[in-house]
């Protein structure tokens, strides 16, 4: 009730009005409107004169200051609550002022906590998309899952694959038998066999979004109680690799192995509590909490010993930018020379990036880090197009497309957008099929060569999306079945340069991520997607 009230203090100061218009400002009937009005006159906070008859103005006078009110009270909450009891009345339409000592006061509360000395709070601006290893695919749902499951294998950046679930692994004919560990538990307490990891990898290969990945696999079955056999229709060099993929993490009915357990998720707070029967090394931490928080509060890590303040900052490298143009037939850009005019034009303004993204550094190269080569902007005439080029617009990316669209007004080049959502433009495998232009950030794991296969293949990347309708494009992905794994990277190199030859991609921006810790917290060590890991850390006591 005091969410409407201060919604209608806000919009609608001393005056007449009509009780439909005090009812709509507060998105509620004239019915329930006059209801609270009545209590809000009893309890003192106005005075309220109905207007008699229909379509009359009925009269608002103001009796007490109520934001200056609410405030105080939630300053006295934010004292004596948990921090994400208050954070729906926090993401209020304060004013400045009243603000900025909500933020004053949650430095000093966040984070102080009496029931855990080993606690890390990070504050989150939005909600996790997901916890399920199948439906992770944008880069915070990532990062979580990861903490929560373990995979059969992984890569470390040398590209060596070693076994995480599965101890080792071996090949008869075109059978991959996979040998796994014992006496690893899920988070449930129960032991991990055979069939649950083939129950999770047969879930794998019929979930849409890789279905298309794992085709060539025609049988997964048990093999006794830690063996587990998948009969391909020829030995594949490409599924390992891709069982040492995040999406690959196996669970049982959503529950994992990881160093973490999942005890509490819901829009404003997330947990994660350390797993005391982990099969590795138990994590030091005690719990992990994520705390959505207004945009306006300062981004930096907490312990449950954070008492100066003092912090420090890691950076890492948070991926890349690039733009996508669509060859869709009869689309804008089905034609190479529009391609090539538009490359030239987002060439020309790319030095200015920083712009827009501080952290951002022009990428002139491609998507392979050191293995990627300058490039030529390919030459051609202008183009004229006689309707808008159609552009995505979501919110993950929408100042660098707004910045973009300054160009295209200079060039007087026709644009519209289309609104995709974030969560839409990932999971919905034909965001791209009506759009000409989109702007994508990408965040690859630690081995680059795994990375980049995922990025052409996981049909949640917009490459995916893409190359479907593009027959050069699946001859390429093609070739990784029959070539070792240690033999991609010239693959990648020879598509890399391919799709920015004919203008399909065109890089954009290198950026940097920047992570703010509290100085008690030790041994920070990165993770495989660029943030701190978890499982490593501890805090003096």
């Amino acid at each position: 009730m005091e969410g409407y009230l201060f919604t209608l203090w806000k919009k609608c100061r001393d005056g007449h009005y009509t009780i439909q218009q005090l009812a709509d400002t507060i998105h509620l009937s004239p019915k329930q409107t006059k209801r609270h009005l009545t209590r809000w006159q009893d309890d003192g906070w106005l005075n309220y004169t109905s207007g008699q008859g229909r379509g009359h103005l009925s009269e608002l006078v103001w009796l007490r200051h109520v934001e200056r009110e609410l405030a105080r009270q939630l300053l006295e909450r934010i004292d004596r609550e948990s921090i994400d009891a208050v954070t729906e009345q926090l993401s209020w339409d304060w004013s400045p002022a009243q603000t900025g000592r909500f933020m004053r006061q949650l430095e000093q509360k966040f984070g102080y906590d009496q029931t855990a000395s080993d606690a890390l709070l990070i504050p989150r601006k939005r909600p996790f998309m997901t916890a399920h290893p199948l439906e992770a695919a944008d880069i915070h749902s990532a990062h979580l899952v990861q903490n929560v499951f373990n995979r059969l294998f992984w890569i470390d950046e040398d590209g060596l694959l070693k076994g995480e679930l599965a101890h080792h692994y071996a090949w008869q004919g075109n059978t991959l038998s996979l040998y796994l560990r014992k006496d690893v538990r899920f988070h449930d307490g129960s032991l991990m066999t055979s069939k649950d990891i083939t129950k999770s990898l047969r879930a794998l290969v019929a979930f849409p979004a890789y279905a298309w990945s794992y085709r060539h696999v025609e049988q997964i079955k048990s093999n006794g109680p830690y063996r587990v056999d998948l009969i391909l229709d020829q030995q594949r060099n490409s599924i390992l690799p891709k069982l040492a993929t995040l999406h690959t993490s196996i669970h049982k009915e959503g529950i994992g192995t990881g160093p973490f357990q999942l005890t509490q998720q819901y829009d404003k707070k997330t947990v994660l509590q350390a797993f005391a029967n982990f099969y590795g090394v138990r994590a030091l931490l005690d719990r992990i909490e994520f705390i959505q928080m207004p945009d306006a509060y300062d981004p930096v890590y907490r312990t449950s010993l954070s008492e100066t303040g003092e912090t420090g900052t890691i950076a890492t490298q948070s991926g890349f930018g690039l733009i996508f143009l669509n060859p869709s037939p009869g689309g804008a850009f089905e034609s190479e020379e529009a391609r090539h005019y538009i490359h030239r034009l987002i060439a020309s303004v790319r030095p200015f990036i920083t712009e827009f993204n501080e952290r951002g550094t022009p990428n002139v190269r491609g998507f392979l880090g050191e293995f990627s080569q300058e490039y030529v902007v390919p030459d051609g005439p202008p183009v004229t197009f006689d309707r808008p080029i159609r552009i995505k617009l979501t919110d993950f990316t929408e100042n660098v497309t707004y910045w973009l669209c300054e160009m295209f007004d200079r060039q007087h080049i026709p644009y519209e957008f289309v609104p995709v959502g974030f969560k839409e433009s990932i999971t919905n495998l034909h965001a791209f099929a009506d759009i000409d232009l989109a702007i994508h950030a990408e965040v690859f794991e630690r081995n680059l060569t795994v990375a980049f296969h995922q990025f052409l293949t996981n049909e949640y990347s917009p490459p995916a999306k893409l190359f479907r309708q593009m027959p050069e494009m699946e001859r390429r992905i093609q070739l990784y079945d029959d070539t070792p794994f240690e033999d991609w990277m010239p693959l990648h190199q020879s598509f890399e340069r391919y799709v920015i030859d004919v203008s399909y991609f065109i890089p954009l921006f290198d950026d940097t991520r920047l992570i703010p810790y509290p100085i008690e917290l030790q041994n920070l060590v990165i993770d495989s997607f660029g943030y701190l890991d978890f499982s490593k850390l501890w805090i003096p006591t």
